[in-house]
């Protein structure tokens, strides 16, 4: 998968619980939070950043501090921060959205999860394992109350696996790997790239395990995904 594509995938997972009704008045701050996804799509990482910053300002003119559009902007720009491996200022933003978004909503709200999710993640990034593991396990717990076996629930699932394979924890890894592969074959199906790609997390935890032959079956099942999956070339 390229890194474009990682971008847009990760984008619209973590915005997906963000959504709001668009009004009147608030068509200034969609532009501008259309134009930051845009951009980040691109792959156009100092212009996003630009739009997102001119978003929270918007939001802030025109609606306050304590409205919704306010916390979703700054999660926006954690996100554009966090795609240009700028992790510690990414990492601020995150915790400013998530302490505004938890204020309104309670911690246990799924869209509270998903900026725990997105911390998470640049926790992870700057290789401090232990924190990263802790707000995965919360993340998990709302995942799995709220929505049961579902997607967003394997990928938390996923998500914890591979903190615990990168702190070397991989015997309790891969029961947690197994149950999101079995949680994504049956939401998603068998091909999916989603798959894919919990089927290489659990063959790099088999082959630390020492159990390489096993891990590569699950290493070329997933390679012969991908290629399944891949767009046909144009002629």
């Amino acid at each position: 998968m390229g890194i474009k594509t990682k971008l847009r995938i990760a984008f619209a997972v973590a915005l997906l619980a963000c959504t709001v009704q668009v009004s009147a008045g608030e068509l200034e701050w969609k532009m501008l939070t259309d134009q930051a996804n845009l951009h980040v799509q691109r792959g156009s990482l100092q212009q996003a950043e630009l739009f997102a910053r001119e978003a929270i300002a918007e939001a802030e003119r025109s609606f306050g501090k304590k409205h919704r559009t306010y916390d979703q902007s700054i999660a926006t720009l954690g996100l554009v921060l966090r795609f240009a491996q700028r992790y510690p200022e990414s990492e601020r933003e995150f915790r400013r959205a998530l302490a505004l978004r938890e204020k309104a909503l309670g911690p246990r709200d799924p869209a509270v999860a998903i900026l725990v999710n997105n911390l998470a993640d640049v926790v992870q990034a700057q290789k401090k394992y232990a924190e990263a593991e802790k707000l995965h396990r919360r993340v998990l717990a709302v995942f799995e109350k709220s929505y049961g076996d579902d997607p967003k629930t394997a990928a938390s699932l996923n998500n914890l696996g591979a903190t615990l394979h990168a702190q070397g924890r991989n015997a309790e890894a891969e029961p947690v790997l197994r149950r999101a592969l079995a949680m994504k074959e049956k939401t998603l199906g068998p091909t999916s790239p989603s798959v894919a790609h919990t089927l290489n997390n659990l063959a790099q935890v088999l082959e630390a395990l020492g159990r390489k032959p096993e891990a590569d079956k699950l290493a070329v099942r997933a390679a012969t995904i991908h290629r399944n999956s891949s767009p046909a070339p144009k002629n």
